[in-house]
């Protein structure tokens, strides 16, 4: 049987003070875009490169790899048949349907069934003065090598990446991931790389989202 993460959409992140959150990453450069009405909490997102972040004023596992998918009922069965961990399920024709699931390290990763935002301010060649370029999504993990095969198992591609971070680089439904040692970092992280900066150089947002420098 082959999974399939879907398309990603976002890096669903939870805040408990919206307003604190979006200036934090406006000011470093992110552009705001475009919402919907599927989330009954306030709701925006921010976008950075390749990168797309959802900022919800809600309580929930935070960071979640967040991808949508056509069909979720379906694929929840499928996902089960599979022997996946699933972490919630949300599915029904009076419900917008949903499903968690954790990778090894316990990382959450949701599908959605449909976009919950616009990709009108998307700009895969947008940068930042502070940060940048968008690396990838990094995740720490006891043993990389099981969670680069579960992440490749439900269709991640391996890919090219950087020497001063090592990791497992993988393209998951458009996203770059990098599953990293714990001993490197024991957080998830977002990196970014800009030439001039110092490699290590590490902000923390106000809903405590680790962005770092790389070399």
């Amino acid at each position: 049987m082959t999974l399939d993460l879907g398309r990603f959409h976002e890096i669903s992140l939870s805040t408990g003070d919206l307003s604190a959150s979006l200036r934090f990453y406006e000011m470093l450069g992110f552009a705001r875009g475009s919402v919907g009405d599927a989330w009954p909490h306030p709701y925006a997102v921010v976008t950075l490169g390749g990168l797309t972040l959802g900022l919800h004023e809600y309580r929930f596992p935070s960071p979640s790899f967040t991808s949508v998918h056509a069909d979720i009922p379906a694929t929840l069965e499928h996902f089960k048949e599979a022997g996946a961990v699933i972490a919630f399920a949300k599915t029904g024709p009076d419900c917008f349907n949903e499903f968690g699931v954790r990778d090894p390290a316990g990382h959450m990763i949701t599908l959605l069934e449909r976009a919950t935002h616009a990709d009108d301010a998307f700009d895969p060649a947008r940068t930042s003065a502070t940060l940048g370029k968008f690396l990838a999504f990094s995740l720490p993990s006891a043993a990389p090598e099981i969670s680069a095969g579960f992440w490749q198992a439900l269709g991640a591609r391996p890919v090219d990446g950087r020497a001063g971070w090592p990791a497992h680089w993988l393209d998951a439904g458009g996203l770059c991931i990098a599953l990293h040692e714990e001993s490197l970092l024991e957080r998830p992280a977002l990196l970014f790389h800009r030439e001039d900066a110092a490699a290590g150089t590490r902000l923390e947002s106000p809903e405590g989202t680790l962005l770092v420098l790389v070399g």
